[in-house]
């Protein structure tokens, strides 16, 4: 992350010409011809040279997240003030509508950045964004949120645990209790909607009244994100009441169906009932298994040395492995075989959250 990863994306990642970020790369680390940026990535890269600038990872991170969040004051907002979607290259906004997903990756950017800089701008921001997702996103009776404010039938997990990881790191910035309740709002309902009690099923779908819903006849779930819960949940057990039991179902869960016994991959979506439905391994759901491995409480350390070994094994071997250094490969056949296709932007953000949680479980440091 600090000899190859940042001093690459530090050169190759950054939109001179046009500001902000880029979305994503050829293969070989060229610009690629893309004609879009996602709001989210802007929001991630923002979090991801904010991160190492506090690190002291990278000489010219601070500088970077300057020009992130220049770019994103001036280019990522509506006139009414929400944070839109996506942007054609030049910055002009293709898609305005709100999202909580890419809110929630702009705010864990912003809260960043205000730890970087104390900023008093960047935390109005934070602010003012918490009330305008309030008041657009909510879901009738106010149980959770919509994804978008035009989405009203079905319902969806993976925004509201962005929006939970967001409200952790907005509390830590700012030791404000408006964020941690919302935090615990968001916990409440995953606990009681998201999680099935007695399998550990995170769901993935609802429809309006908060039922999961069923594709092609199946509940189909993602094991990246039960162990990326499984970290999350023992993050919120910092400053928050977390059920632990709760936790153990979520991953062992994802532990007895999401893994590829030949390889020690992570499947990228598996049924409720444990068939494999899509046999692909982002990288994503790699750094996730690991950072849940590292914190979790129902394994003694040599197992846990031996699990964080094997995924970290993997990554090189697999996802890191190649050239240009300092990019990755985002997907993998069952086999292992690369797929064609772009080095996102978008990894960076889990890639340096799984680095910087490995780097403090080995150094003994805590995580700044």
């Amino acid at each position: 992350m600090r000899d190859e990863a940042l001093p690459f994306w530090a050169s190759n990642g950054i939109d001179v010409e046009n500001g902000g970020f880029v979305e994503e790369l050829n293969q070989d680390g060229s610009p690629s011809n893309v004609k879009f940026k996602r709001v989210r990535v802007q929001g991630r890269q923002l979090y991801s040279f904010a991160t190492a600038a506090l690190l002291g990872w990278h000489k010219d991170a601070a500088v970077i997240a300057d020009h992130g969040y220049a770019f994103l004051k001036k280019a990522c907002r509506a006139e009414d003030g929400h944070w839109v979607r996506r942007l054609a290259r030049n910055g002009s906004v293709i898609d305005s509508q709100i999202d909580l997903y890419d809110t929630a990756f702009v705010l864990l950017g912003l809260a960043t950045y205000y730890r970087l800089t104390r900023s008093l701008e960047a935390l109005g921001l934070i602010e003012t964004t918490l009330d305008m997702v309030r008041s657009r996103l909510a879901t009738i009776p106010p149980k959770g949120y919509r994804q978008l404010a035009s989405e009203t039938e079905v319902f969806r997990q993976n925004p509201h645990m962005h929006w939970f990881e967001t409200m952790l790191l907005c509390y830590k910035a700012t030791n404000d209790p408006r964020f941690l309740e919302e935090a615990k709002r968001i916990y409440d309902l995953a606990e009681g909607c998201f999680v099935d009690r007695e399998t550990g099923v995170l769901r993935e779908l609802f429809d309006n009244q908060w039922n999961p819903l069923c594709e092609d006849g199946k509940i189909l779930v993602e094991p990246g994100h039960h162990y990326e819960w499984g970290w999350l949940l023992s993050q919120a057990r910092k400053v928050m009441t977390v059920n632990p039991e709760l936790v153990l179902r979520i991953l062992g869960f994802a532990d007895r169906v999401g893994v590829n016994s030949a390889t020690g991959l992570i499947y990228d979506q598996v049924s409720t009932e444990g068939v494999v439905t899509q046999s692909t391994h982002r990288l994503w759901a790699q750094t996730e298994a690991l950072k849940a491995w590292l914190v979790r409480t129902d394994v003694g350390e040599s197992d846990r040395e031996r699990a964080i070994n094997k995924i970290e094994a993997n990554l090189f071997h697999y996802y890191f492995d190649r050239k240009p250094m300092g990019s990755w490969c985002d997907r993998l056949d069952e086999t292992g075989r690369i797929h064609d296709g772009p080095v996102p932007a978008s990894s960076m953000y889990h890639i340096l959250l799984c680095v910087t949680e490995l780097w403090a479980w080995r150094s003994g440091r805590e995580v700044k």
